[in-house]
């Protein structure tokens, strides 16, 4: 029992720092149609804001982490991908691509790359169900899942996010009804990226911080992404806890390297048969309508 309890625990505690990154891969994805694969470096951003503003009180460094990311948003967005959307799907890939290398290659010149850490604010465990568990953990997977539930809202239940979503099925249609399309793709780059930079930032202290702590949450954010259906938010947070699932059991059962060997394969299988992703739909018996066949054309 106590062992189904922890395993339990931690799919909770990975699921929540995998549906922000899910999520604000996501936003990215549906609103520019930029495969970021610099997502990880602005994970690594958040952490190492953290560590470099270490003295001042935990709650404003996460604010502070967030403006740190809406500015680098706003920056990488108009100052590079703006300029490349007219050239396509590579363009753009390898803009990011290179985005990466400059963040990472400047965290190490400036941190160099000696595993940092960050102090919890929070220390000892609490017992759940027998089980005691980091209570850091507890708090960070309960903030995490707030702000995912907050940005849904924003996204589904207001003006803005309506605004958003009309920019991402039709931007000439959008911008005919007075939307500007150019200030919403930069405001969902800017969103998306400073969601990231918030994952990375809560997530410190459960991190050895390097220029290098990013890199592995790509994958998993990618394959979360490709697990929902194109273009669904909620999709893609769903596909976030099917990934914590996966690799919690696999760390349970294997050790580190096999489980990210196996969950990379698992990841360019799905690339391979599913490159749009997937597409969860109703069984067949449950969507048969049940009228009457129509009689063919010419029977009375």
């Amino acid at each position: 029992m106590d062992a189904l309890v922890s395993l339990a625990l931690s799919v909770v505690s990975l699921f929540g720092f995998y549906a922000l990154l899910a999520l604000s891969l996501g936003i990215i994805f549906g609103q520019l149609g930029v495969v970021n694969v610099a997502h990880g470096e602005f994970v690594m951003v958040g952490a190492f804001t953290m560590y470099a503003l270490d003295g001042i009180p935990f709650v404003l460094r996460l604010a502070v982490a967030v403006v740190v990311g809406l500015v680098l948003g706003v920056l990488t967005e108009r100052l590079v991908l703006a300029q490349l959307y007219a050239r396509g799907f590579l363009a753009t890939l390898l803009a990011m691509w290179g985005v990466a290398i400059v963040l990472r290659q400047g965290a190490d010149a400036i941190f160099g790359s000696t595993p940092a850490s960050v102090a919890a604010p929070v220390g000892g465990t609490l017992s759940i169900l027998g089980v005691n568990y980091p209570t850091y953990r507890l708090v960070a997977t309960a903030v995490c899942l707030a702000v995912v539930v907050a940005a849904l809202l924003v996204i589904y239940r207001t003006s803005f996010g309506l605004n958003i979503r009309a920019t991402v099925d039709n931007r000439e249609m959008a911008s005919l009804l007075g939307i500007a399309p150019a200030f919403m793709m930069t405001a969902g780059f800017a969103a998306g990226t400073a969601i990231a930079v918030f994952a990375g930032a809560i997530q410190s202290p459960m991190l050895g911080v390097t220029p290098m702590v990013g890199a592995s949450f790509l994958a998993p954010a990618f394959f979360a992404v490709l697990l929902g259906r194109p273009g669904s938010l909620p999709g893609a947070i769903f596909g976030a806890f099917v990934v914590a699932v996966l690799s919690t059991v696999l760390r349970t059962y294997l050790s580190e390297t096999a489980a990210q060997l196996v969950l990379f394969a698992l990841l360019i299988v799905l690339i391979a048969a599913r490159p749009n992703g997937l597409t969860w739909r109703k069984p067949q018996w449950l969507t048969k309508s049940s009228a009457p066949a129509t009689a063919p054309a010419g029977v009375a």
